[in-house]
């Protein structure tokens, strides 16, 4: 058997047992509960380079699709997006003042993950216990504005990372379900930006701003959380 014989029976092979398989189609609120913020990774100064804010409560959207290629086992692909806003001041003393400046923080992540899933042996028809793990790759999209001018993404690569969870699935009938999982994942998310303008007029002000690049890095070393309604066909 030739090599394109031999692929073109392989994918018979998985085309029969997906068009045999039961699927599931879930919609999905994302609760994260803290990220480490690191604002310039880039800093000549160690310092500056190792400092990190903890910013609490991400929240996420996703859609998956699973598989359930035999009883017991399946396989399955999300995509997710993650928003965070965070509101602060940039302090400045001009002429013996202390004026303050609003600072607009916010963070998008896109990640997609594919996953494989084992059902526990004690599950039912109308619950149904699993865990699972696979691989995701993330990508950032990071601006920061300080009042009227905002910054600019230049670098944003797609990192790799691992995952794992677990899960319970509740059917309210053939069709309808609720699933619940606790998600494990501990992704690094850089991004490079730039402001285009190296000065601020607020209020009569004229401030400067440093022009020249710098990374954020947003690292979810936490736990979240997923509730997801689920649709099986």
């Amino acid at each position: 058997m030739t090599y394109k014989n031999l692929i073109f029976a392989l994918f018979l092979s998985l085309n029969a047992i997906l068009a045999q398989s039961e699927r599931e189609f879930g919609a999905s609120l994302n609760y994260i509960l803290s990220a480490n913020v690191f604002p310039n990774i880039i800093s000549s100064d160690a310092g500056v380079r190792n400092l990190s804010n903890e910013i609490n409560s991400w929240f996420g959207i996703s859609a998956d699709l699973r598989h359930r290629i035999k009883n017991g086992y399946f396989l399955g692909a999300s995509f997710e997006i993650v928003n965070k806003k965070v509101d602060g001041f940039l302090t400045r003393t001009i002429s013996n003042r202390l004026v303050k400046i609003p600072v607009e923080d916010r963070y998008k992540i896109y990640i997609v993950e594919l996953s494989a899933f084992f059902v526990a042996p004690f599950s039912s028809e109308k619950w149904e216990v699993y865990i699972g793990g696979g691989l995701g790759a993330y990508k950032g999209n990071f601006t920061k504005r300080i009042h009227d001018i905002e910054s600019k993404v230049t670098k944003s690569p797609i990192t790799i990372g691992i995952q794992v969870m677990s899960g319970v699935k509740r059917n309210f009938s053939k069709n309808l379900g609720l699933r619940a999982e606790i998600k494990f994942r501990d992704p690094i998310v850089d991004v490079e930006s730039q402001f285009k303008s190296n000065t601020i007029n607020y209020n009569g002000y004229i401030i400067s701003v440093d022009p020249t690049p710098f990374k954020t890095r947003v690292n979810f070393d936490t736990i979240t959380f997923i509730l997801s309604i689920v649709y099986s066909f």
